[in-house]
């Protein structure tokens, strides 16, 4: 490597510690470290890493075209190491202005969409169920209106027939007990005159 690709490439390795050291801490932030183990905390800190190192070797690439020497190691260390002593403190502060930033931005947007798109859409949903069920109400009086209407002749009839029907099983009823009753006349004629006998 000539000498000005040597200066770009510490010059790119010590932006790439620098770099590391601002994305561990990012990741530290939204990846919260507690005591127990974690599959899934493990998981992402093998992606983290992977990712790391492939950002770097492709800055290498386009920077010395993939040459890896131990200088490349030392210029990562001391950008690192520069992140760590001078601008840790900085980024942190300006990391959490930026997250409380772009929630204070996200609860802003979540009530003014709640405001203005949900409410509006629950009252219009809530307006059009009272309407139709209003207008199924409705609907169904005049159904039963019409059903009545169409049902009255046929009601008609068959009052008629029940009444018919009831006054022949009427009929046939009383016809029946004035038989019963003149089946019960007989005998007692017989015991009125068997009793006059013995009055003589």
């Amino acid at each position: 490597m000539s000498l000005t690709v040597q200066f770009y490439t510490i010059l790119a390795m010590i932006g790439s510690g620098i770099w590391i050291g601002a994305a561990l801490d990012t990741y530290h932030r939204f990846q919260p470290r507690d005591k127990k183990w974690n599959w899934l905390r493990f998981v992402n800190d093998i992606v983290f890493w992977v990712l790391q190192a492939l950002l770097i070797f492709y800055v290498l690439l386009q920077v010395n075209h993939g040459e890896v020497r131990v200088i490349i190691f030392l210029a990562l260390l001391c950008g690192f190491a520069c992140y760590q002593s001078l601008l840790q403190r900085g980024y942190k502060k300006l990391l959490e202005y930026l997250i409380t930033f772009f929630v204070g931005v996200t609860r802003m947007i979540k009530k003014l969409v709640s405001t203005f798109v949900i409410h509006p859409i629950k009252v219009i949903l809530n307006l059009l169920l009272t309407l139709s069920k209003m207008i199924g109400r409705l609907l169904s009086s005049v159904l039963l209106f019409i059903l009545g209407i169409l049902l009255f002749p046929f009601k008609i009839i068959g009052v008629f027939l029940l009444q018919k029907v009831l006054k022949r099983i009427q009929a046939k009823m009383l016809t029946k007990l004035k038989g019963k009753a003149g089946i019960w006349k007989k005998p007692t004629n017989k015991v009125k005159d068997w009793i006059g006998k013995f009055k003589r």
